[in-house]
């Protein structure tokens, strides 16, 4: 199998309120944080944004393998990052902690149906806690987690990188 990239667009239900919210791409020192969304006001708004790996048999079993500037962690657990940060008044946001967005348990039929142009792999996650704070760590995707979608089943306000 040859490698195929993926779209991937992911929704922040309810984000916090006073907070900025971006993708990392690349790792360490490198890792940078893309263009970000401030939420100012709770009025039922999701933030979404749209990144891409590349995809792949892994040398060392059948499993799917990630990779590219948003790929994060060991292959059998492979995730991308978002950034979390406080609203400043005057300035950037001060960055507090990240969020793991997990890419386990899709299947190659998934991932070669995602891949067919015009499709993309889409989910979602709770991005609040009951007290209005951030959630951070790793993310449980809601509903049934990632799903295939198609471009003209959604229409997207995001972040694009």
């Amino acid at each position: 199998m040859t490698q195929q990239n993926l779209r991937i667009k992911i929704q922040l239900v309810e984000p916090p309120v006073n907070f900025a919210v971006c993708l990392q791409r690349g790792k360490g020192a490198k890792a940078e944080r893309l263009d970000y969304v401030e939420v100012l006001k709770n009025n039922g708004q999701t933030v979404e944004f749209e990144l891409e790996v590349t995809v792949r048999k892994a040398k060392n079993g059948p499993e799917p393998d990630y990779f590219g500037p948003f790929a994060q962690g060991p292959i059998s657990a492979r995730f991308f990052y978002l950034c979390i940060g406080s609203v400043v008044e005057a300035g950037d946001p001060m960055w507090s902690g990240r969020v793991k967005v997990p890419l386990a348990g899709l299947d190659w039929s998934t991932i070669d149906a995602a891949t067919t142009p015009g499709h993309f792999l889409f989910a979602r996650y709770q991005a609040s806690k009951p007290d209005g704070k951030p959630v951070y760590a790793t993310v449980k995707l809601l509903d049934d987690g990632w799903t295939i979608r198609s471009d003209r089943d959604m229409s997207f306000i995001s972040a694009k990188r």
